[in-house]
């Protein structure tokens, strides 16, 4: 699936009576595992034939990219870390960098027609929360910082933010809301603050 596969058949050989758990479990630690994987599929579809004990599934899938739209993509946030991160940074200042770079490269796309860190990174360098979101990932994942994405609302309306965690420390980023003001108003808060501001998961 990370090289963009629209189509796959998984054999399953175990008791049919389990079959739909098992799936589901699967496709669960699938989707827990990479979050930059899951938040860039936008179906995902399964069918099933066969007997018990040897069934065919059947997996489609389609994404927000292509194969080789990701490979500019990883070509583009390679370049981009070697620019901004320099040897003996911490981690706070390698994800201050990222920060600082996503807001100052994306530009929001109010049309909601663009959700991908590839529409982000090529002109007119416009994409929704979920693009600033695995822009973010993926940068901060490549700079060794471990982190997730988190859907969930703002004001009432869903939304997509960045979750770190340094030295043991979790802290929420949104670069979305960030970049509008050019600011770090919501740069390494806590869960507390952000639900001040009307966000929920």
């Amino acid at each position: 699936m990370t090289a963009r596969d629209s189509g796959f058949v998984i054999n399953y050989t175990g008791d049919t009576s389990n079959f739909n758990e098992d799936l589901s479990n699967s496709l669960k630690a699938a989707e827990s595992s990479n979050d930059y994987l899951k938040f860039s599929m936008s179906s995902l579809s399964c069918t099933a034939n066969g007997t018990d004990g040897n069934l065919n599934i059947d997996v489609g899938a389609t994404y927000l990219t292509t194969a080789q739209q990701e490979a500019y993509v990883n070509a583009v946030v390679t370049r981009a870390l070697v620019s901004i991160i320099t040897p003996g940074m911490t981690d706070f200042q390698k994800e201050k960098a990222i920060h600082t770079w996503v807001i100052k490269t994306v530009s929001y796309d109010y049309t909601l027609a663009n959700h991908s860190a590839y529409a982000a990174l090529v002109a007119p360098h416009k994409t929704a929360c979920q693009g600033y979101s695995l822009l973010m990932y993926k940068m901060l994942r490549q700079a060794g910082i471990t982190t997730r994405i988190v859907s969930g609302t703002l004001n009432g309306e869903a939304h997509a933010w960045n979750k770190v965690n340094i030295g043991g420390n979790w802290y929420n980023v949104d670069a979305t809301n960030d970049d509008g003001a050019n600011t770090t108003r919501f740069y390494n808060v806590t869960d507390s603050v952000l639900r001040q501001h009307g966000f929920a998961w």
